[in-house]
Parts: structure tokens; C-alpha cells; sequence
């Protein structure tokens, strides 16, 4: 078994453009430690330290070169708020509890009401916003805290005597309570991960500003017919989430002592947009974001959701040897000649063969990942999305086959 010293090198050195000992082996699981383990959603949502087992067994069976914890929601704190725009497992929306939770598309922010997020997207956010994503929390629509000075802030000030209004507050209160134990609890995780000598691949997430107002505020498939219809307010919009939020959290990051910072981007695949558009509204956000997490001292790993083969001469212009992309969909030839030559590459390995192919089937496509992208450095296999269901024998093989073929010496 290797130390986490020397993984954590041959890491380092396939970000880097280098070739080290191996290809490193970094799938990029989210549920699989779960299921491979037996352990249900719903109880990993309920209380995080349930997924501990699940880890160690995934730690100890496959050895990965750096350990992807994946997201699940606490259920505590969707509980207490009730998001409509989620689904989680278990009785409130009657799943089974070894589903995971599913994300709804919808538009939060109405057309009529973009110039007023512009101007003040803090209250927005807040007292529209919020009211219609939460069920618990539509007493905060009762809300108007813009003239906070003195005889004006003490008239608003009547809205908290509102009984909507507490109720929103406990709600509120409920689930940062929740919240607080959720973090303590995934404290625990990480330590049961570092205890077995291995590092998580990032330390931290977020989204790029054009993907979190699509995410959270527009809806995805609004927000790309807005680049059509809403240009200049489109633009606006991106432009006051980057100055609000992206300098801040990648300070926080920092601060925590973050190595590699996880950018999942799910607004520019090949059909929601033109290169010409990308070009326009969604590569100066993301390229502002890389930018900035590289200043800091960071490692942007960026998720490349989605077919993203018309992109990648975009996606080449940046420093080198300092940025990772992820790849769902994309033709593997092409990305090496392009985006290789700059950055590190993993992903593509299609999990439906991993969760549906036969043994032999996951060598051929290991081996062909391996012929086109290790030569010269500058790639981790990994597959194409975050990984829950995958036939054990299946991952048994890809991990033997990397190990086997995808030695430098």
C-alpha cells in the first residue's frame, strides 16, 4: 500500500503536466461508498458519520490516490426549511432511502423583476426569493429592511411581530442548528478519511457565478434563452453575484488551508449555447473564477458537465499546468491535443459501463483511456460523473487495469 506522501505526489505531479510513477486513480464517487457498502442515502443524509464505514471499505478495497467525498444535503436542515425545488429519500416525498436526492429545475427570479436584483439582489434574495424556494420561510416575503435609518427602520421593524414572520425566524433558526451539527458531524468524516492515511481530492466548492444564477435564481433553461432575450441584464446580473461572492469564498477556502477548489459547471455544454455566446457571457465568469482560485495559491478543478467537445480550445487559454478539467462527455483525442497541452485531464470513463458493462468491456475502455491520454503526464483516470451505482467487480478491474498499464516506468 502506498503512504499518502507518495500519492499525494504522483497528484501533484499529474496536475502539474508531469509523469510520475502511475497514472493516479481518482474516481470520482459521490453514492457508490455508500451502496458498495450497503448504507442507505437516507441515512448518510440523516447523520453523516453513518457514511464512516462506507469510506473506510472504499479506502481499503480500491486505494485511491485521493479520496472524493461527494455532497449530500443534510435532512435535518432540508426538514426544517422544506425546499421545493428538492427531492431527498424518505417519507416526505415518498423515495425509497437508498435513492438519492434529485434537484428540480424552476425560476425563482421573474422577468420583470431583473432590474431590481441588480440593484439590490441582497433583499431580493431574502424576501422573494427565499419565500418561494422554502415553504417554511414565506413569512420573510412580509419583509422590507431597505430604509434602515432611524425613524423608518423602527416602523419595518413592526414585520417580526408578524406570526408568518417568527415562524420563518424558527425556521431559520431550526436549520442552522442543523446546519451546526451537519458540520460537526462531517468533521468527523474527514477525519476518519485522514486516520487512514488519504487526502480528499478538494477541499472546498462553488459555483461560478453564471451557474449559480441559473442553478438557484433564473433556472437552468432560463437562464440560457435570457443570453437571447436578457442579454444586458444577463450580464449585469453575473457581473454583481462575481463582485459579491467569488473573491470572498475563495479567501475562505484559503483561509482553511484549501489545496484544490471543486467548480462544477452545468450551464455550457455544446447544446445550451453558441461558442460564440460562451464566449460572450460564460467564459470571462469562469475564466475570472480559475483566475482568482490559481492567485490564491489554489487548484481549480473544474467539472465540464455535459458534451463539451466545441469548447476546448476555450477552455486551453489558461496558465499551464495549473488548472484540472473534468470531462463527462468529450472526445479524448482532440481534448489531449488542445486542452492537454495546458491542463490536467480526468473523467470520461462513462459510469453506465461501470455500473452496467461487463468486466472485460471496462479493461478495453481503461486501456484505450490510458493509450490516448497518459502519454507525457497530465492525467488521472477517473470517470465521467459522480459515481453512486457501479458493479464491484467492475471498479475491481478499472483500478487493476490503471495499476497494470498506466505505469511511466
Amino acid at each position: 500500500m502506498d503512504t499518502k506522501q507518495e500519492r499525494d505526489k504522483r497528484l501533484d505531479q499529474a496536475i502539474a503536466l508531469e509523469e510520475p510513477d502511475r497514472v493516479p486513480f481518482v474516481p470520482k464517487t459521490s453514492g457508490f461508498y455508500l451502496m458498495d457498502a450497503g448504507i442507505s442515502f437516507y441515512d448518510a443524509m440523516k447523520d453523516a458519520r453513518n457514511m464512516i464505514p462506507g469510506f473506510q471499505k472504499y479506502m481499503r478495497d480500491f486505494e485511491p490516490d485521493a479520496v472524493n467525498i461527494g455532497g449530500l444535503y443534510g435532512m435535518d436542515s432540508l426538514e426544517a426549511l422544506q425546499p421545493d425545488y428538492l427531492r431527498w429519500p424518505g417519507p416526505d416525498w415518498d423515495l425509497p432511502l437508498d435513492s438519492s436526492f434529485q434537484h428540480i429545475d424552476g425560476v425563482y427570479l421573474q422577468d420583470d423583476e431583473y432590474e431590481e436584483f441588480i440593484q439590490d439582489p441582497t433583499h431580493v434574495i431574502m424576501t422573494k426569493l427565499m419565500p418561494r424556494k422554502f415553504k417554511e420561510l414565506k413569512g420573510l416575503s412580509k419583509l422590507y429592511l431597505r430604509e434602515v435609518y432611524d425613524a423608518g427602520f423602527y416602523a419595518d421593524l413592526g414585520a417580526f411581530a408578524d406570526p408568518e414572520v417568527q415562524s420563518a425566524l424558527k425556521a431559520l433558526m431550526k436549520a442552522g442548528e442543523a446546519c451546526a451539527a451537519r458540520g460537526a458531524q462531517m468533521a468527523a468524516v474527514r477525519k476518519a478519511i485522514a486516520d487512514e492515511g488519504f487526502s480528499t481530492m478538494c477541499q472546498g466548492t462553488f459555483f461560478i457565478p453564471f451557474d449559480a444564477f441559473g442553478d438557484s435564481i433564473r433556472g437552468i433553461l432560463q437562464v440560457v434563452t435570457d443570453i437571447y432575450d436578457y442579454p444586458d441584464e444577463l450580464k449585469r446580473a453575473v457581473e454583481k453575484i462575481t463582485e459579491m461572492n467569488v473573491e470572498r469564498l475563495v479567501k475562505i477556502y484559503k483561509s482553511r488551508g484549501a489545496k484544490r477548489v471543486f467548480l462544477p459547471l452545468h450551464c455550457g455544454v455544446d447544446e445550451f449555447m453558441s461558442n460564440a455566446a460562451y464566449e460572450e457571457f460564460y467564459w470571462p465568469c469562469l475564466k475570472r473564477c480559475i483566475d482568482l482560485v490559481i492567485e490564491n495559491g489554489m487548484t481549480p478543478v473544474c467539472f465540464c458537465e455535459g458534451n463539451y467537445n466545441s469548447r476546448l480550445e476555450i477552455l486551453s487559454q489558461v496558465p499551464k499546468g495549473k488548472v484540472v478539467y473534468m470531462f463527462e462527455k468529450v472526445d479524448i483525442k482532440r481534448a489531449k491535443e488542445t486542452v492537454g497541452k495546458v491542463a490536467c485531464i480526468c473523467g470520461n470513463l462513462p459510469n453506465a459501463l461501470l455500473a452496467f458493462g461487463t468486466k472485460e468491456q471496462v479493461i478495453e475502455a481503461t486501456k484505450r483511456q490510458l493509450d490516448i491520454l497518459a502519454p507525457g503526464g497530465g492525467f488521472i483516470m477517473d470517470c465521467s460523473l459522480m459515481l453512486d451505482n457501479a458493479k464491484h467487480e467492475n471498479m475491481v478491474a478499472w483500478k487493476e487495469t490503471t495499476l497494470k498499464y498506466g505505469s511511466y516506468h
